[in-house]
């Protein structure tokens, strides 16, 4: 298909013939990026099953992170929402004594 011809489609709003295969690619057809959905095998799903892993958050293990990290643990795990404009070990601190609270 040539330039012109593709751009008055365009213009035009009508779509382009999509190509299938190789063959119809060489004649000048647009490739086809849509997705193909993948079949799935069997019942599979079933969400996988998350540990509970009890991780202890300590005063270093805590400082090691930015306040970006520190901000998403506090919303995740704590449920509580931080404000990044304080400073990192104000951070810190607010974490450390929400979760004493919560033990």
């Amino acid at each position: 298909m040539s330039f012109f011809k593709r751009l008055t489609n365009w213009l035009a709003g009508t779509s382009a013939p999509v190509a299938h295969n190789e063959a119809q690619a060489m004649a000048g057809a647009m490739p086809n990026y849509e997705p193909t959905e993948v079949p799935m095998v069997g019942d599979e799903r079933t969400p996988a099953k998350s540990k509970k892993t009890s991780t202890k958050h300590t005063k270093a293990s805590l400082s090691k992170m930015t306040k970006k990290q520190l901000e998403a643990l506090g919303r995740k795990e704590f449920n509580i929402e931080l404000d990044k404009r304080k400073t990192k070990a104000r951070l810190v601190t607010e974490l450390l004594s929400t979760l004493t609270e919560a033990r």
